[in-house]
């Protein structure tokens, strides 16, 4: 499949390595052209995302059947009818991709979550005043607070995790824990509820599931050694028969 190809409005999932952390962004075609497929603008904070000749990003595009990833794009900002947009640009053609690769490894441990809180601190009136009065006035400084709280970490992939915990969360809310390792010290995750479930026949009352925006680099080699383990750990406790 080629850019060309793609149908606006569609769903496009674009996922940047840079410095030794993963990003993931969600966004749906707003146009295309020859080798060129443009996006509803990213942005944090109300800023547009700055992609960086050193990323190394890949776009996945859903159509109506299979899913379409295209390595090594290049990423950009454009105006298209008076607004921002993003702009992925590739002359390959997109290889058909299957979400297993982003297999789920169970984990089944307790950790500490933190959920992330935005909170806009406001001047002092008499600073207002004066900026008033200079005609300098700002906008209010956003903070994050991150509140944590206790959960069971049911599985986790290269794109997002399960978790149980008795805390109540909205869907869209941002949450970030860390995962201790011996070999890579601790991978930092930080992601957007997406589904949320009730529980009945568990000790925690909800399930939730994350998709994940920054990753730290590691994750991947992580879920690979913790798979690894499982198998090692299945193939020995299989059962031998005693010999007649």
């Amino acid at each position: 499949m080629l850019i060309k190809e793609m149908q606006v409005g569609k769903t496009i999932e674009i996922l940047v390595e840079r410095e030794g952390y993963h990003y993931r962004f969600v966004s749906k075609v707003e146009g295309v052209s020859l080798n060129t497929v443009a996006v509803s603008r990213i942005s944090a904070k109300n800023r547009n995302f700055h992609f960086e000749d050193k990323d190394n990003i890949t776009i996945i595009y859903r159509g109506e059947e299979l899913m379409w990833k295209w390595e090594s794009v290049k990423g950009g900002l454009a105006m298209l009818d008076g607004e921002y947009v993003h702009t992925f640009s590739s002359k390959a053609e997109g290889t058909i991709y299957n979400r297993r690769e982003a297999f789920r490894v169970p984990i089944g441990e307790s950790f500490l979550i933190r959920r992330i809180v935005r909170e806009k601190v406001e001047n002092s009136t008499e600073n207002l005043k004066k900026e008033a009065e200079e005609g300098t006035e700002k906008e209010p400084e956003i903070i994050e607070r991150e509140i944590p709280f206790k959960a069971l970490l049911s599985d986790l992939s290269i794109t997002g995790a399960g978790f149980y915990t008795d805390e109540s969360l909205d869907i869209d809310m941002e949450i970030t824990f860390d995962i201790p390792t011996e070999s890579m010290g601790m991978l930092s995750c930080r992601g957007v509820i997406r589904r949320v479930a009730e529980v009945r026949d568990k000790p925690f009352r909800h399930f939730y599931g994350v998709g994940f925006t920054v990753v730290k680099k590691g994750l991947e080699k992580y879920l690979f050694e913790r798979q690894r383990m499982m198998l090692r750990r299945e193939r020995g406790s299989g059962s031998v028969k005693p010999k007649r």
